[in-house]
């Protein structure tokens, strides 16, 4: 009966270390981690994007040069918000 109490109480006091050291092993891991992060943002470059932006002739509506409708007249590029301005600078 010793014997029995002696070993469950070395194995109850085994998983308590082993619970502590684990304890320790995931703070730290979880510490790497996060300088890990930190040094892969700051190592990102950071790259400005920039948008051009262009004016309708019709109706003086601003918008991103890649979502205007051009049309190609007299040698000179126009920019139109929509179809129907485009189709009003045609009809002019």
């Amino acid at each position: 009966m010793e014997f029995a109490e002696t070993f469950l109480n070395l194995v109850i006091i085994y998983f308590i270390v082993t619970s502590i050291f684990n304890l320790f092993a995931l703070a730290q891991a979880k510490k790497r981690a996060q300088q890990s992060q930190a040094n892969a943002i700051a190592l990102k470059p950071r790259v400005e994007e920039y948008i051009e932006f262009v004016t309708d002739n019709i109706c003086g509506c601003t918008l991103p040069k890649s979502k205007a409708y051009i049309l190609a007249k007299d040698n000179e590029k126009h920019y139109f918000c929509s179809w129907d301005c485009r189709e009003k600078f045609i009809a002019r």
